[in-house]
């Protein structure tokens, strides 16, 4: 089992990391009249970055806590950014359901600094709790791909459109699951294989990912899909199949969610 310091490296190492991927990604798709958004967006990548470079060196309780109270300024920041979406206020390239996956996903780490703010270790939580953030957030990846692709890379398009409709369908299906744990059965044999399909897709989009990126890197692909973009979509599904592994006892998957971004 990682000590406490091992454990709070760990998610450190991962969220502050995404979290400054979205300070970037909120940036750099804000329109130039948003003057005050991006002087705002700016400051929380700047922010994100310099706890990122503390927790390596000490992730001790005071950088937890430290995390947390940025972490709820970014959050009422980006939920300004979906009103002002939802009322047509804004000049933005991001959408709502992407900028609100990006919520999502920093919910999550403040659930596991509710912890680490303690000096505790987060629990091991149940493998559909996973199933529910991630899932949908690898849908809203796999979109994103076919959105950001040029008409004529009809290949990857229907690619990434089928990762689409296999993680919605997925998701679907990880909300009835969790709907059966009021039973008081948390494990079975229709969950197990259902984690095990999951694995298998998930392993397949990394695979299809990693593609993606070194074509943007190369600049082969037609679009205006970032290579970091695709980097971060590789980080967080890995962190996914970590915590599935870690829920399900079993081994790890073969890569690091807590790389350094390209």
């Amino acid at each position: 089992m990682p000590s406490y310091q091992e454990a709070a490296r760990f998610e450190h190492g991962f969220w502050l990391q995404v979290l400054g991927d979205h300070a970037r990604f909120i940036h750099d798709s804000l329109a130039p009249k948003e003057k005050e958004s991006i002087t705002a967006a700016n400051a929380f990548k700047e922010e994100w970055d310099q706890l990122l470079e503390r927790s390596k060196k000490n992730p001790d309780i005071s950088l937890s806590r430290q995390a947390e109270e940025v972490s709820r300024r970014f959050r009422k920041f980006k939920l300004e950014l979906i009103a002002r979406h939802l009322t047509g206020d804004i000049g933005m390239g991001l959408g709502p359901t992407f900028l609100n996956h990006m919520v999502n996903e920093l919910e999550e780490y403040l659930r596991v600094l509710k912890y680490l703010t303690k000096g505790e270790k987060p629990p091991i939580f149940h493998e559909l709790h996973h199933h529910l953030l991630w899932l949908l957030d690898a849908a809203g990846h796999a979109g994103a791909i076919s959105d950001n692709m040029d008409r004529v890379e009809k290949q990857i398009k229907m690619q990434s459109d089928e990762f689409t409709t296999d993680f919605e369908a997925f998701y679907l299906k990880a909300v009835e699951m969790a709907g059966f744990l009021r039973t008081e059965v948390t494990h079975f044999p229709a969950l197990e294989r259902f984690n095990d399909d999951v694995k298998l897709e998930m392993k397949l989009f990394m695979g299809f990912l990693d593609e993606i990126e070194e074509m943007e890197l190369s600049k082969a692909a037609l679009g205006t899909f970032a290579a970091l973009m695709a980097d971060h979509m590789l980080r967080e599904e890995c962190y996914y199949l970590t915590k599935l592994a870690e829920a399900t006892s079993q081994q790890g998957p073969d890569c690091d969610p807590t790389k350094q971004r390209l």
